[in-house]
């Protein structure tokens, strides 16, 4: 089956997304997508409704086009020596390789479990740290995260270790809707080039135009997923480019959560909601604030594909796009503490959101509700 068949492409469709590849990605775009297609004759779909947004079959090894192209880029740079990578770069890419692997494994095969995953990243981000011991969070200004990492080194290491499995698990339970994790870390990665420390921008621009490649095929097609691998990879470039710009620089840590707001929190509050209901916090759902979106959306007149896309779009304009934007303008500098009360902004948009949709959703007897239950 050809790329076009497989992922419902018309044959003009398929011209104007590999049009789109070639001028943002250039020919590596094109190989890392033609990559990306051969990967997909061994596996990897993703069954209609899994994610209670998706209506049709589809594939989750979309991560792959991500990785293969920053490896390419990257790795032409390092080539013709425009790049030389030092210590923690080196180890941000290994152990994003790392968690991307084992997602690929898990799209591939489905034999890991939760917990399994978790340990394994755990214990991957205990290597980082003991290799690169600079990538050890230092005190960032809240209270209680300063005390963990101030009462001994193995603590910090600890901490940071968990924060940096955290992030990624948080970023694949995000990846429901069209564009929302890929856009999330494409907006949050070009905010961080304005303050990450040199050797760290080369990365960055890699993995924003990698998402930017991903997103063409995705918005496009509606059938080409991240998956557990680029979820894991985009998730771990996040952590750990937070936490070496955290490092590195005195911008405030309010406005480094800002940035990938909404897979934390969205990840946070499914686990209080799984608790509160007798259930494992590790136990997968469908009531996320983009399921319930995607509901209200599909309720109307808009069609499947279209309500998906809005919604992905919509949370990462919502939730990344107001403190890129605050940033980008300069309305507050990225050091202020008054990122804090963004925060505060944040999570009431969401709690009060999801409040609204869940009512909206209980009096809408034709909405789309696939396994969305208030």
């Amino acid at each position: 089956m050809s790329f076009r068949d497989r992922l419902g492409l018309s044959v003009s469709q398929a011209v104007v997304a590999w049009g789109l590849v070639l001028l943002v990605g250039g020919a590596a775009g094109l190989i890392a997508m033609l990559i990306c297609n051969y990967i997909l004759s061994f596996g990897g779909e993703d069954s209609a409704g899994k994610h209670g947004i998706s209506a049709v079959d589809a594939t989750r090894l979309g991560g792959i086009a991500i990785v293969a192209y920053m490896l390419m880029h990257l790795g032409y740079q390092i080539y013709i020596g425009l790049l030389l990578p030092p210590l923690n770069e080196a180890m941000i890419i290994a152990t994003c390789f790392a968690y991307f692997l084992i997602g690929v494994y898990e799209d591939l095969s489905g034999l890991l479990s939760a917990r399994i995953r978790f340990a394994l990243m755990l214990c991957l981000g205990l290597l980082t740290m003991y290799l690169a011991p600079d990538m050890v969070l230092l005190p960032v200004g809240i209270v209680w995260v300063d005390f963990i990492i101030g009462t001994s080194p193995l603590s910090a290491i600890i901490f940071t270790a968990l924060c940096v499995a955290f992030i990624p698990n948080a970023f694949n339970t995000a990846d429901g809707a069209n564009g929302l994790v890929a856009g999330t870390s494409a907006l949050a990665f070009l905010a961080l080039i304005s303050v990450a420390p040199p050797d760290l921008v080369p990365f960055l621009l890699a993995a924003v135009v990698g998402c930017l490649v991903f997103l063409v095929f995705n918005l496009v097609s509606g059938r080409f997923f991240l998956g557990d691998g680029g979820a894991y990879f985009l998730g771990a470039m996040a952590g750990l480019s937070l936490v070496v710009v955290s490092n590195n620089t005195d911008v405030s840590v309010w406005w480094l959560l800002s940035l990938v707001f909404y897979p934390v929190a969205d990840l946070i509050w499914s686990m209080v909601r799984r608790l509160r209901q007798g259930l494992s916090p590790l136990n997968p759902d469908n009531q996320h604030f983009h399921n319930l979106l995607f509901a209200y959306l599909s309720a109307g007149n808009t069609s499947p594909m279209r309500a998906n896309n809005i919604t992905g779009l919509s949370v990462v304009a919502t939730f990344s796009g107001i403190p890129f934007l605050l940033t980008l303008l300069e309305v507050w500098p990225t050091a202020d503490d008054q990122w804090f009360f963004l925060i505060i902004g944040q999570w009431a948009l969401y709690l009060l959101g999801s409040k609204y949709l869940n009512d909206r959703l209980c009096v809408l007897p034709d909405a789309n509700v696939r396994n969305v239950t208030t």
